[in-house]
């Protein structure tokens, strides 16, 4: 291209803006290795394998125990945008091409991948919080019922920088009633810019303006059931598999955002400590590869590991006591229920909690188009730009095409608390 350095220049700017229109990415890690990534197409599998934490013995005597792994698997995806060459190499002068090719670009790629990220990611969660409205849309959303949030996951004892996504609509409630409970922090706000409110119970406050609202129908079931088989050894039960979630009767639907405390279950702490706080499964949305150059996606909740009382079966996130659970029978069938504050025919704002690094979004360069001509690939922590430049035939024009390549998925679930706010 006619100026490299200005071209390069133009692609590490765009990559920056991306990632300032970002605030839900930006609150990630990369943990995906590169070797797993590279020469992966749009649409891959891509996996890795999680270790459990062990056991711990009394005394001086080992006990080694075999190593348990968890498989973790996420998707390749890529959003593109493409511009004439002669739009994108004309502007030599970087401030108008800020203002007249750069920014409402940016933008417009920034904002489809949050929302897409978002859309995958934001009911991901093993724990969750639901307020009720009284008399007027979102009169329920309070400091307390962010400090609840917050509270679940100090009760697993997670580590890491907790941040607090809700909708401008739901932290404008909640301020009008104190705004100056939110105390500010330098270096999130350097991070979060202008979407950062302040610090709360210990988590961040970022707006995000493209949260969802489920819409849960009049039919939305309010007591699907669970399947437990025990897994035993010898004669004594270590562990259980676990069924689909399954409606309870004729008419009654599983829907997305549908929210249900699992009586009996409970989490462990990522040490494999057992906990008191109840599990919550959350209908969402799982991908589960491609078709015809899209995701293929389904509805389910996350997978549950789970282990007896005083074992460790697998690698388990979630423990019952089969003296007080098992039915006796083959199976056990468990009928869940709506968390406090969500039903049937109503409608809420979606929110989260999480630890930064429960979400991971790394990015991968692909290889060349036949006849294109690769050009310099702008990084911006973890958004990385790959731009092509070819010939359109039919329009007898050059093209410049800008590919954002990523893969985003939630690495623990325990690390996040979903929220509903009713409208």
């Amino acid at each position: 291209m006619a100026n490299t350095f200005v071209h390069k220049k133009k692609l590490d700017m765009l990559a920056t803006a991306i990632r300032d229109n970002m605030p839900y990415v930006r609150a990630s890690e990369q943990k995906y290795p590169q070797s797993e990534l590279k020469g992966k197409k749009y649409g891959a599998e891509v996996n890795v394998y999680l270790t459990d934490a062990g056991t711990v013995s009394d005394g001086i005597v080992a006990n080694p125990d075999a190593v348990h792994e968890v498989q973790l698997t996420a998707y390749m995806q890529n959003k593109n945008t493409a511009v004439e060459t002669d739009i994108w190499e004309d502007f030599n002068d970087i401030e108008s091409f800020a203002k007249e090719v750069l920014k409402p670009r940016a933008l417009k790629l920034a904002r489809t991948i949050e929302k897409d990220v978002i859309d995958h990611n934001i009911l991901r969660g093993m724990q969750a919080v639901a307020v009720a409205k009284t008399s007027v849309a979102l009169d329920g959303a309070s400091f307390d019922f962010l400090s609840q949030a917050a509270t679940k996951l100090d009760e697993l004892s997670v580590t890491g920088r907790k941040v607090d996504f809700q909708s401008p609509s739901v932290y404008a409630k909640i301020a009008s009633t104190g705004l100056a409970k939110f105390l500010p922090d330098a270096i999130q706000t350097d991070i979060y810019r202008n979407k950062y409110l302040g610090e709360y119970a210990g988590a961040s406050c970022v707006e995000q303006a493209l949260l969802p609202t489920v819409k849960l129908s009049a039919n939305a079931d309010t007591a699907p059931t669970l399947t437990f088989t025990p897994v035993k050894d010898g004669s004594t039960i270590v562990g259980y598999t676990v069924g689909a979630l399954t409606a309870s009767g004729a008419g009654k639907t599983i829907e997305e955002g549908a929210a249900y405390v699992v009586p009996g279950v409970y989490l462990l702490d990522e040490s494999g400590m057992e906990t008191d706080q109840p599990l919550t499964v959350i209908v969402h949305k799982v991908i589960s590869g491609t078709s015809k150059g899209t995701l293929t996606e389904a509805l389910g909740i996350e997978d549950l590991r789970v282990t007896a009382k005083g074992y460790s079966e697998g690698t388990p996130n979630v423990w019952v006591d089969p003296t007080t659970f098992d039915s006796g029978s083959s199976t056990t069938t468990v009928s869940c229920a709506f968390i406090s504050g969500m039903g049937a025919g109503k409608n809420y704002i979606v929110g989260q909690c999480r630890i930064d690094d429960a979400l991971v979004f790394d990015s991968y360069s692909f290889s060349d188009l036949p006849s294109s001509r690769q050009e310099n690939v702008g990084n911006e922590g973890p958004v990385t730009l790959k731009a092509m430049a070819f010939g359109d035939g039919k329009n007898g024009v050059q093209m410049t095409r800008i590919d954002a390549p990523y893969l985003a998925t939630m690495w623990e679930p325990r690390r996040s608390v979903v929220t509903f706010v009713e409208v």
